[in-house]
């Protein structure tokens, strides 16, 4: 991460963010793997820690809002560490809570019901693209993901760095090309 000397861009991989371009509050959208490396968890929170903490210079936690789909592993992680910031969240689901609780382990079902529950705001992503005749689930996640790269003002990934297509184009890669495409700053961490 590059600071410029004036303390109002960041610049992260060449992607360049200028603070002044946000209204009086920040969105933070998230994307990153669902399976973190254990041995990676603390050096991913060393990072996020230092942004969030830049992020708080410049703004009161109260208008700092972390847009996520609560997705088991990076999504979760940094809806935690959003919180324990004092941000707020907004839990975009790709498909109904009780429905898509079905698709994370017991331990992180767990998770997703407190972070769903301290959430500010809790919604249903209504799909932007043409709904298919048999829809799959990655079409869903997918349009979650469109979303939270139309909503942010940044978008952080965490994820290991190797540009993979999935058949339903819901994949990390896909979500940081929608926001590169968009002209949306991408802030990565790499595991």
């Amino acid at each position: 991460m590059l600071i410029d000397n004036d303390n109002n861009h960041i610049s992260e991989n060449g992607n360049m963010f200028d603070w002044r371009k946000c209204s009086s509050s920040l969105i933070i959208g998230v994307t990153g793997h669902r399976s973190l490396p254990n041995d990676k968890i603390p050096q991913i929170i060393h990072i996020i820690k230092d942004f969030f903490t830049l992020v708080k210079n410049k703004y009161s936690a109260s208008e700092v809002t972390l847009l996520s789909p609560l997705a088991e592993g990076a999504d979760m992680l940094l809806a935690s560490m959003a919180l324990l910031s004092g941000f707020r969240i907004a839990a975009a689901l790709p498909i109904d809570a009780a429905e898509y609780r079905k698709d994370f382990s017991e331990s992180a079902a767990q998770e997703f019901d407190r972070l769903l529950s301290a959430s500010n705001e809790t919604y249903t992503v209504v799909p932007e693209e043409p709904v298919p005749n048999d829809p799959k689930r990655g079409f869903y996640y997918r349009q979650a993901g469109l979303h939270v790269v139309r909503r942010c003002d940044i978008l952080v990934a965490v994820w290991d760095g190797i540009r993979r297509k999935t058949p339903d184009g819901a994949g990390t890669w896909e979500t940081i090309s929608l926001a590169e495409k968009s002209g949306k700053p991408v802030y990565q961490v790499e595991i």
